[in-house]
């Protein structure tokens, strides 16, 4: 939830509803009985695997090769995933390639955290190996299901932890200082691994633990209802429309205490487009407005047609996994793929100031991307989430009044709201109107002020890369709102992001060699 200061806010909307008609304005759908200024809105509940990702994540997923190579380019395709988390851009690069494209694709995952690694590596494997339809729906209970039937159990013992438990035993006697690779070969596709001997271990522990079903029910409401965070999840449900304020399935249990491991705020909903999930039609399953059922079917299709791919003779998919901190990854890649370089590096938002920054991610990667003369669209991709709200701060606008009353003008334009429900700062609908402030923010300026403080051309310059203009691969703002008020479908997809984790404010920006 957005912290707004609360005075200067509610003075712009006391200016505002002055001599307003509180009669014309629409009362909200949803009011909690009570909602208190209670702690711990900011500090999510729950272990240390991260959410199941935003939508603004997914937006780099394709590679687009018509785009920029070209319809008929039937080149190899090396694609880096600096800091990967889950595999939806790996399956969206993969399913977004031309059914036309014959050449090698190889993609490198690679994430910090080793249960996401972990699962990972599981689901991968079994996307090889199992007819894509089981494959499919095995994988999609790993990724969002808090259990797993019988038979899934057995699949992933006779098809991974076989594998797995056979590279520990010819392992056993090398040094845990060094990365242990192992390469599987199914059909056409590759699929390796470059792991320490105690990450091989943690890997099998993962595969091979048992957890008791009360516990791990037990573990899973501690941190998805616990008590003191009852005022988070009312404002959640205030932001969502009546059809989509259903519990959302998490999952994830530690493999020697089986404690819950996702934060209570990881909801597989906010991973995915929504217009998409709504619009997967199985009428004969399922009703319009179950968004889960609706969601399930959206991914299941998704995963299954990755796995088709994978397991497809004319496809050639090399894929590898690694668990580095990212700014070791460059060292840890073989001299090969050192040589060879990638035509796409995507680094999530690790160039966002609290993790590596703009100027030490473009030094790391830019190493990595083929050379102008070998691919000149080879492109390095940064997301920016925290940037625009870094700099909104410094600029003051959230303590300037008259940027406060600009905005909620801009805000009443989509969402009405009356004075006899606005009460004190933690009233419902003030609740609503600060979340609804965000989404209407000038952001092309607010990330112009932070190019120049974060001094984007002289790090550019340093590195030996240049900032697109235009975005070649993925949308600059991929969740801001592009319908201005009063325009049709305007009030749907003001409405479908305030409902999000998204605020508008993600900025993808991209990097090509100089020539």
């Amino acid at each position: 939830m957005p912290e707004v200061q609360p005075s200067e806010l509610e003075e712009a909307v006391s200016a505002l509803m002055i001599g307003a008609d509180s009669s014309s304005a629409a009362l909200l759908d949803y009011v909690p009985p009570k909602v208190s200024p209670c702690a711990n809105t900011t500090a999510a509940e729950g272990g240390p695997i991260p959410n199941c990702g935003n939508e603004a994540n997914l937006s780099c997923g394709k590679c687009h090769l018509v785009r920029n190579e070209g319809e008929m380019y039937g080149g190899d395709l090396d694609i880096l995933f600096a800091a990967s988390g889950d595999p939806r851009n790996l399956m969206a690069t993969v399913n977004g390639l031309p059914n036309t494209y014959e050449g090698t694709i190889t993609c490198v995952l690679n994430d910090k955290n080793v249960n996401v690694v972990a699962r990972n590596i599981v689901m991968l494997l079994i996307a090889a190996q199992l007819p894509p339809a089981e494959a499919a729906e095995i994988i999609l209970h790993m990724w969002y299901s808090a259990r797993l039937t019988k038979g899934m159990l057995t699949a992933i013992n006779n098809y991974v932890k076989k594998l797995v438990a056979d590279v520990i035993f010819k392992i056993k006697d090398k040094s845990d200082k060094v990365l242990q690779s192992k390469k599987w070969t199914f059909g056409s596709a590759e699929v390796t691994v470059r792991l320490t001997k105690s990450q091989w271990k943690t890997l099998l522990a993962i595969i091979d633990a048992k957890h008791d079903l009360s516990k791990t029910e037990e573990e899973r409401r501690k941190v998805v209802l616990a008590p003191h965070r009852l005022d988070y999840r009312e404002r959640e449900l205030h932001t969502l429309p009546g059809f989509r304020r259903l519990c959302s399935t998490r999952l994830l249990f530690n493999e020697s205490d089986s404690t819950w491991l996702q934060k209570d705020s990881a909801d597989p909903r906010e991973g995915w487009p929504m217009q998409s999930i709504l619009s997967t039609l199985h009428a004969d399953r399922n009703a319009k407005n179950d968004v889960n059922g609706l969601l399930y079917f959206h991914i299941r299709s998704i995963i299954e047609r990755f796995c088709n791919r994978l397991q497809n003779p004319v496809s050639k998919v090399k894929l590898m996994l690694y668990c580095v901190d990212a700014a070791s990854l460059p060292g840890c890649c073989s001299t090969e793929t050192r040589a060879s370089g990638f035509d796409r590096i995507e680094v999530s938002n690790i160039a966002d100031e609290a993790y590596l920054g703009l100027f030490k991610t473009l030094g790391t990667f830019t190493p990595l991307l083929k050379h102008h003369s070998v691919n000149p669209q080879a492109t390095l991709i940064t997301l920016f989430l925290n940037a625009c709200e870094i700099a909104d701060r410094q600029m003051g606008n959230r303590s300037d009044s008259k940027v406060q009353s600009s905005q909620l003008k801009q805000v009443m334009k989509y969402l009405p709201f009356s004075p006899r429900h606005m009460g004190t700062t933690n009233s419902p609908e003030m609740m609503k109107i600060m979340a609804a402030n965000d989404l209407v923010r000038d952001y092309d300026r607010i990330f112009a002020f932070y190019m120049d403080v974060v001094m984007f051309k002289a790090s550019s310059k340093q590195t030996g890369v240049k900032m697109r203009q235009r975005n070649a691969v993925v949308e600059p703002w991929p969740m801001r709102l592009k319908k201005k008020p009063g325009e049709e479908g305007a009030d749907e997809e003001f409405q479908s992001l305030l409902a999000s984790s998204s605020s508008g404010a993600e900025r993808y920006v991209e990097w090509v060699r100089e020539a």
